[in-house]
């Protein structure tokens, strides 16, 4: 059938040219020159392998005649030159280098044609050393699988000089059943699934490898924690709030949001942040949204992602962790890290009695700013100003000391316990400030400021905070109701060095006397720092609010704040000394002595972290959530777990070791908290509260890690 097809294109080309039917048939043209279809690489490995192609071509573009061609190598090392094959494609041939490089480094690929052997085309291809083969996880693996849970994992393979380089899985683990791949072995760069076992293998994970299909001695390797299958959130109405830095990094959203099957149902919030007027100059801009939808589920790693509609064409996306009583951390907002809570509200009744509140963010030109005090909401709506005060530090040079409060006012609470609380300084400097508050319960009030940006004698900064009630204590604490007691803190801010962070724990005793141990850290120290004794005094007034003066080891600090009491055994703190400022929370410590069962359990993990020193207010701040399980020992513990910066990324193992001590104060080394190297052992200590919660402070040079782990017992 194609001499046919020939003839009869002849045949018409002899018509077109006035030629009669007894005129010989012309000779086929002969091709002219050879072309690439697709050229040999400049260079290659020793052992690579590459596909080529090309043709004759002929004039006139005729494809009548022959436009095969065929292949030969040559170098200066004959008989060493490379070798070809046939390939999958008719028009093309592979050539393999040779297993060492040639003399001059150089082999010339030459493809010659079959219909007329004095053409050819030609091209040089230069001969190099083949690379160590390296496997590496990329995108990197997660640090943590729920039971069951699918994820995507990829390798990708370099140095690899085969035709397809190729990956193979394997999971090991001490049980039978540590999980299953699809497919089994992958290209590079391609992804497989990997599901977690059923159940949860001894020891709490299972080791993930890939390794090279060419050279089985090349292999990278991931540890994953396999965790229980997570909680997610009960049906009911819950506060949440994300908090961004203090100073011009300041930003904060508050709100209430329902929860029911897997959907957000309704809700309201509140957001402020810096805005800019015509003039340039900053003013925070407050914003109230209603809730309209929404929904919430548990991702593969165990974490809670919530999606809140605003509108039709807004979305923000949480990222958070559940500890006990479906009370939860979050940090990240929209794929950026953020610091924040997740609470089930059980209460809308409105504020009655006094509580202890603390507030941070910026004033109204953007410097950082930390208030603290107390508020005495002495009648419906009313706080009339006694027993009420606030205590700010203000670090841009407006208003700061001790400020006593005049009359304000504190709204009812709408449907889903949202009021408005009107703070009016009496006689002072200090301009009014004005919040909203969502209702926790009878004794946690979510703050965040909402001011009239019309008004210039507003406060018009960014803050938010927190408002602990003191309940039936409002207005009666003095020093015998103190005394005895012992309190865990944990606080934040900047001393001269940069960045600070805090945590200890002290006893007040009778006589106005203290005595505690604590850790500092703002990156200085050449070694970890071991916990460090100190003494102070004390006084406390009858709203609640310490002053703790001259907290000092003799030589290396000297500290003085405010702690503002509260239910429950909660506390607030604030500093009051101008050298080094910092803000935080304090939780009454359990009399009995501490073992290394005092932690067995499984932890919310809630950290802070700050890069070193970059800022001498900390906005380099980033957070991390996660889960940590302590197996007690005789002396000690095992941790284990993983801790997600809400960002989108993988979240990372921790794992490492605890020394428990009859003081409730515990060294530990962790290894997977240092941003930059997570494989570093860092090392920690941890206050105990007791076996529901403990704060926890790195404290060698390595980072700023400070944080709490709540849930266990």
């Amino acid at each position: 059938m194609r001499h046919v097809l020939v003839i009869a294109i002849l045949a018409a080309w002899v018509s077109a040219c006035g030629g009669s039917g007894g005129s010989a048939a012309p000779t086929p043209s002969l091709p002219t020159a050879v072309a690439w279809i697709s050229a040999p690489p400049a260079t290659l490995a020793v052992g690579a392998a590459a596909t080529v192609s090309a043709a004759a071509t002929f004039p006139f573009d005729t494809t009548a005649g022959n436009a095969a061609v065929t292949w030969t190598v040559a170098c200066a090392s004959p008989g060493a030159c490379g070798a070809f094959s046939a390939s999958d494609d008719a028009a093309a041939v592979t050539y393999t280098a040779p297993t060492a490089i040639p003399t001059a480094t150089i082999v010339t690929v030459t493809a010659r044609s079959v219909a007329n052997p004095g053409v050819t085309i030609s091209a040089e291809i230069t001969i190099v050393a083949s690379l160590p083969i390296t496997v590496s996880f990329a995108p990197a693996a997660p640090a943590s699988l729920q039971v069951g849970a699918a994820v995507g994992l990829a390798a990708t393979i370099a140095g690899d000089v085969s035709q397809n380089p190729a990956v193979t899985w394997s999971v090991t683990c001490a049980a039978a059943a540590c999980g299953a791949f699809d497919p089994a072995t992958t290209a590079s760069g391609a992804k497989t699934t990997f599901t977690a076992p059923a159940a949860i293998p001894p020891g709490g994970g299972v080791t993930v490898t890939a390794t090279s299909a060419t050279d089985l001695t090349k292999s990278a390797s991931v540890t994953i924690v396999v965790t229980a299958e997570a909680p997610t959130l009960a049906n009911g109405t819950y506060v949440f709030q994300l908090d961004g830095a203090p100073g011009y990094g300041a930003n904060f959203v508050t709100g209430v949001l329902v929860a029911k099957d897997g959907l957000i149902t309704g809700g309201e919030q509140d957001t402020i942040a810096y805005n800019t007027d015509a003039n340039g100059n900053p003013y925070g801009n407050p914003l109230f949204q209603a809730i309209t939808g929404g929904s919430y589920r548990t991702t593969a790693d165990g974490n809670l992602q919530l999606s809140i509609r605003l509108g039709p064409d807004e979305v923000e996306t949480f990222n958070g962790t559940l500890s006990a009583g479906n009370h939860g951390f979050v940090a990240g907002l929209n794929g950026t890290s953020a610091s924040g809570t997740l609470e089930l509200q059980s209460s809308t009744a409105a504020p009655s009695g006094g509580y202890a509140i603390s507030l941070f963010g910026g004033d109204g030109a953007q410097a950082p700013t930390w208030i603290g005090g107390v508020l005495n909401v002495d009648g419906p709506s009313r706080i009339s100003g006694a027993g009420s005060r606030l205590d700010v530090i203000d670090t841009g040079g407006q208003a700061s000391g001790s400020f006593p409060l005049g009359a304000s006012a504190v709204s009812a609470p709408d449907g889903q316990g949202r009021v408005q609380i009107s703070l009016q300084p009496s006689g002072t400097t200090l301009p009014p400030i004005t919040l909203v508050g969502y209702i926790v319960d009878g004794l946690h009030i979510r703050l965040i400021e909402s001011g009239n940006t019309n008004d210039a004698a507003d406060y018009q900064g960014v803050l938010g905070g927190l408002a602990l009630g003191q309940g039936a204590m409002t207005g009666q604490y003095d020093a015998a109701a103190v005394a005895g007691t012992s309190f865990v803190f944990g606080a934040q801010g900047s001393d001269s060095q940069g960045s600070l962070q805090m945590a200890g724990v002290f006893t007040l005793n009778a006589g106005g006397a203290v005595t505690g141990t604590l850790n500092w850290n703002d990156l200085t120290g050449t070694a970890a720092q071991s916990p460090r004794g100190f003494t102070g005094t004390y006084t406390v007034d009858s709203s609640g609010r310490l002053s703790l003066s001259r907290l000092t080891d003799g030589s290396g600090f000297s500290y003085s704040m405010y702690f503002y009491l509260a239910a429950d055994g909660n506390a607030l703190l604030l500093s009051n000394d101008s050298a080094d400022t910092f803000a935080g929370q304090g939780f009454q410590r359990q009399v009995a002595p501490f073992t290394a069962a005092s932690v067995a359990g499984t932890y919310g993990l809630n950290l802070t972290r700050f890069a070193p020193n970059t800022d001498a207010y900390g906005v380099q701040e980033s957070a991390a959530i996660g889960m940590l399980t302590a197996v007690a020992g005789t002396t000690g513990a095992t941790l284990r777990g993983f801790a997600d910066a809400g960002d989108g990324g993988a979240d990372v193992a921790i794992s490492g070791s605890l020394s428990a001590q009859a003081s409730g104060i515990f060294g530990a080394g962790l290894t997977g908290l240092d941003p930059a190297a997570p494989g570093t052992v860092g090392k920690f200590t941890l206050y105990v509260v007791d076996s529901t919660r403990a704060v926890l402070i790195e404290t060698d040079a390595d980072a700023l890690t400070l944080g709490t782990l709540q849930g266990g017992g």
